[in-house]
């Protein structure tokens, strides 16, 4: 490998080392995710006359039996015996019970619960009172761990889900940027680089197996490939299987058919990891929910894992040619970011809802930090596309268009960085 090649790979390294640093320096969700509780039989703070014969917790979303948990303790804090394994309530998915053996006397109890979400595998926990012939008092609630998991696995899971957004966008911007800006070549480097984004996206996913066998309680991974998040996770190992056997025939026959098998086993591992997520949540609008943040990610990936590609393949080329692809470039960017723009608005309405959301929840307010940095990375491309790619039009160097370039993939990894904290929140 000549030197220019070896110093455009380590800068482009660099790059990926600098939005790593963005990711962990992300504010990061805690454990509590969709399945959150929405009521309950008893009701928190309610007084019921006698001894219920079962307690029944309705949730926002469809929870998982086998991995939810219950715990009722008494006023003293001790945990009430004869208290039956969480169960699903026939017909009714979004709620779980648990039935008492035993009858409860007088007094306060609360129940701990903590719930997987059957759609994500999200976790929520929480802890109510109610009381049985007297009223809770406030402050009355006695809680306790029903799993104990570290403060670092939210930021493991977060930081996996970065990983492999970087990776998968960096396959995606090979494909494109190869055939429609480079004319089918893979340049020089192309190779190390494709290299340095399967570990990224391999190292991604295993971090989210870690930190989902962690939150969901599975002592190994059968038990949590038996869940629906764990299915997901393996079949995106799967997919990822498949990115590493298309990178293997680009390094080995790069030409325009192994760069298109490459382009689609990305896009493949894409929607495997969308149909993961927000989008694939119960609502009559599934499958469009679904089709719109795929094309939303897929673009991302042409935009800006696309970008990083320019800049590797036009090293060492003539001022002409470099012009020629970066004007080619630069067409396909603005189509690209229309796309983007109008699915990631799209989507913003639908899992917001409402204005006063976007202000007043977590979710909300880490979207607007999103669009704020989308509109840095709007400014610096259209800086590039009305200023410095008319410049090298023109013979002049292309100096500017490439510090320009660097500053969007930096902005860029932020906002990937921001998607990864808004896939573990709730909408």
């Amino acid at each position: 490998m000549k030197a220019g090649q070896t110093i455009t790979c380590g800068r482009l390294f660099v790059v990926a080392a600098l939005a790593a640093l963005a990711c962990l320096a992300a504010p990061v969700p805690t454990a509590s995710a969709h399945a959150g509780l929405e009521s309950s039989d008893p009701a928190a703070g309610s007084s019921v006359s006698s001894s219920p014969q079962a307690i029944v917790l309705t949730f926002g979303e469809d929870p998982d039996p086998n991995r939810s948990l219950v715990r009722i303790l008494d006023e003293h804090g001790r945990t009430v015996p004869g208290v039956s394994p969480v169960g699903a309530v026939p017909g009714k998915p979004l709620e779980l019970q648990v039935t008492l053996s035993s009858t409860l006397g007088t007094g306060v109890y609360s129940v701990n619960w903590r719930s997987v979400s059957a759609t994500d595998g999200h976790v929520d926990s929480g802890a109510f009172a109610f009381g049985v012939g007297v009223t809770p008092a406030p402050g009355s609630v006695r809680t306790v761990d029903l799993l104990y998991t570290s403060p670092w696995t939210s930021t493991m899971s977060a930081v996996g889900r970065w990983l492999l957004y970087a990776g998968l966008a960096l396959f995606v911007g090979a494909a494109a940027t190869c055939l429609l800006t480079l004319g089918g070549r893979v340049p020089a480097g192309g190779g190390l680089l494709l290299s340095v984004a399967a570990a990224m996206a391999i190292v991604g996913l295993c971090a989210m197996l870690s930190a989902e066998l962690a939150l969901v309680g599975a002592p190994s991974l059968l038990p949590l490939f038996e869940t629906p998040e764990g299915k997901y996770l393996l079949a995106l190992g799967v997919a990822l299987a498949v990115c590493a056997c298309a990178v293997a025939c680009v390094d080995l026959w790069p030409a325009r058919w192994s760069l298109l098998f490459l382009g689609a086993a990305a896009a493949a591992a894409m929607l495997v990891h969308v149909l993961a997520g927000h989008a694939d949540a119960s609502s009559s609008w599934r499958v469009v929910n679904v089709a719109v943040q795929w094309v939303h990610m897929t673009g991302i990936g042409v935009w800006v894992g696309g970008l990083a590609w320019l800049l590797l393949g036009i090293r060492g080329m003539t001022n002409t040619d470099r012009a020629a692809a970066v004007g080619a470039f630069s067409r396909v960017a603005t189509v690209t970011l229309g796309v983007v723009l109008a699915t990631g608005v799209a989507r913003g309405i639908v899992e917001v809802g409402s204005l006063g959301n976007l202000f007043d929840t977590t979710y909300g307010i880490t979207l607007l930090v999103k669009v704020g940095l989308v509109a840095v990375l709007v400014a610096l491309g259209a800086l590039n596309h009305f200023r410095a790619v008319p410049a090298l039009g023109r013979g002049a160097a292309g100096r500017s268009f490439t510090l320009n370039s660097r500053g969007e993939l930096v902005v860029a990894a932020a906002v990937l960085a921001t998607t990864a904290v808004l896939s573990g929140l709730a909408p």
